[in-house]
């Protein structure tokens, strides 16, 4: 009897130590449901942020894209004009040349003759009967001057002098 006694003795400690330990692990499984009900949640909103973010990209893209064209075109654009402002002032640097070259021989011209004459003749005064008479180059330079003088451009601007400069300073 005192075996028989001393097994049951030993199986209540054992059963009184397996209801603590099932007591404790009920506790640990209760807190683990709660925190997986909870660990939903955040996932749910885990991938809600992830489909926002998702759809903010993909919108982020097309409004690049749509830049990205307009700004294809702007350069373009920039591109062309600068071409024809380059094409302009390379002609129009060729003109001036020309005409700066032709006063200068129209300048240089009378002086050349100056030399060989024996009195430079004084313009006479204008009489009512008669119209004053000038020399024929001296009527071909001011025709050249006047000619400059219509052709030449005004005083460039400030945008025009600052376009210049930005170009190089081509003049």
């Amino acid at each position: 009897m005192n075996l028989s006694l001393a097994a049951d003795g030993i199986v209540s400690i054992l059963l009184l130590i397996t209801i603590c330990y099932a007591m404790i692990l009920s506790r640990k499984l209760n807190a683990l449901r709660a925190d997986k009900a909870a660990l939903k949640t955040l996932i749910g909103q885990l991938a809600e942020a992830s489909n926002s973010a998702e759809a903010g990209v993909a919108g982020l893209r097309a409004a690049a894209g749509d830049i990205g064209r307009a700004l294809e075109k702007r350069l373009q654009e920039a591109q062309s004009l600068h071409d024809d402002l380059a094409y302009m002032i390379e002609r129009g640097g060729a003109a001036a040349d020309r005409l700066e070259s032709t006063i200068r021989t129209r300048r240089e011209a009378p002086k050349a003759e100056a030399p060989h004459q024996a009195a430079p003749e004084r313009p006479r005064t204008a009489s009512p009967s008669q119209p004053p008479r000038s020399d024929s180059s001296t009527a071909a330079a001011k025709l050249v001057e006047q000619m400059a003088a219509r052709l030449a451009p005004p005083a460039p601007s400030r945008a025009e002098r600052e376009l210049m400069r930005a170009l190089g300073g081509r003049r």
